[in-house]
């Protein structure tokens, strides 16, 4: 039997918007209110979904009008 080996990993990143510029764990695709709530990327249970979890990972992007400047921040700063 031959066990395949990981030699390396791909980084990916999907585009998430959210209305208004709200970011908001109610209002995100990972999150989960099954049982529980619960984030899908973290693992996190969310208290209050009308905020984001203190292990978001999610990233805001921020493009600068007029230099086309891409920056992204953490959100939970």
């Amino acid at each position: 039997m031959i066990k395949e080996q990981v030699t390396s990993y791909a980084l990916t990143r999907a585009d998430i918007y959210f209305p208004n510029g709200e970011i908001q764990c109610r209002y995100c695709p990972l999150f989960e209110t099954y049982a529980r709530e619960q984030c899908r990327l973290t693992g996190e249970y969310i208290t209050n979904n009308k905020t984001f979890g203190y292990f978001c990972k999610l990233r805001k992007v921020e493009i600068d009008e007029h230099t086309g400047e891409v920056t992204e921040n953490p959100i939970n700063t």
